[in-house]
């Protein structure tokens, strides 16, 4: 099952809906949304969601191996000595969270910027883990 939502969320294939209210036939000043109208986002953005998503799962697999060494976990979120069980709830959590809420800002600037920083903060950690010896732990 993990590994299925991990291809589902790395696959970018999903369209993103555009919010909004069908304009009823009976309100001319109903104001018609003009926000991506065909309900998929640009390229660019697809492109920074899937390398954003593929960092994340770079981490996850990553810490995994750490935690099994018996190495401390440096995100206060997940705690210094968590079980694989937390860890693999909490990034896969960050993952869908990742491919599926960020997609609905509606603001480019923000929803590019929210990527870029996830991609940074990931770079980071994957850089330092495997720095620390960890590989890519398949087995959740």
């Amino acid at each position: 099952m993990v590994v299925g939502l991990l291809l589902l969320a790395l696959s970018g294939g999903i369209s993103t809906p555009t919010p909004g209210t069908p304009r009823p036939i009976h309100d001319p000043s109903f104001p018609i949304p003009t926000a991506r109208p065909t309900g998929k986002i640009a390229a660019r953005d697809q492109a920074l969601r899937f390398a954003s998503s593929a960092l994340i799962v770079a981490d996850w697999l990553t810490t995994i191996d750490g935690i099994r060494k018996g190495y401390r976990e440096m995100n206060p979120l997940i705690g210094p000595k968590p079980s694989v069980g937390r860890v693999n709830l909490m990034i896969g959590a960050g993952l869908l969270m990742n491919t599926f809420a960020v997609p609905q800002i509606k603001n480019p600037v923000l929803r590019r910027g929210l990527w870029l920083g996830v991609l940074l903060f990931e770079l980071d950690a994957v850089h330092s883990n495997r720095k620390a010896g960890c590989g890519f732990n398949f087995s959740f």
